[in-house]
């Protein structure tokens, strides 16, 4: 059984929505990791800006604002961690048992020939300074 396009919906809003957040209130390099094994699919979403996620208050006439809202509500589990060069938040989301698997080292293969040096930065390496004061 794969993913029911609703899964697949709530999956692709939160990824959408943690890496829109990092690249808007970060600077620097921004990495996105995702995780699968036969039960759980994990979103990790690194950037370099040490703050934490921050849910603000919206009024209806608000175009935006409402991203972590929606990754509480639509993911199984989620949160943040500060890392040495910023933080990474995740999401992390059920996924049916019996979900085909995909063979990791076929899957890096293939990644290594489409993109390869896509693994070079998988948690930002370097951040750009602050611009601030």
């Amino acid at each position: 059984m794969r993913l029911g396009e609703e899964e697949q919906d709530a999956i692709k809003l939160v990824a959408s929505e943690l890496i829109t957040n990092a690249v808007v209130h970060a600077t620097g390099f921004v990495t996105v990791g995702l995780h699968f094994n036969e039960e759980r699919l994990l979103l990790v979403v690194h950037d370099c800006n040490p703050e934490p996620p921050r849910r603000q208050v919206t009024t209806e006439d608000d175009e935006g604002g409402r991203g972590l809202v929606l990754v509480e509500f639509l993911a199984v589990r989620h949160g943040w961690q500060p890392t040495s060069m910023g933080k990474k938040v995740w999401a992390e989301f059920d996924v049916p048992a019996s979900a085909p698997a995909v063979d990791g080292r076929i899957l890096s293969k293939r990644m290594r020939v489409l993109a390869p040096h896509a693994n070079a930065y998988v948690v930002p390496e370097r951040c750009a300074p602050s611009l601030g004061p």
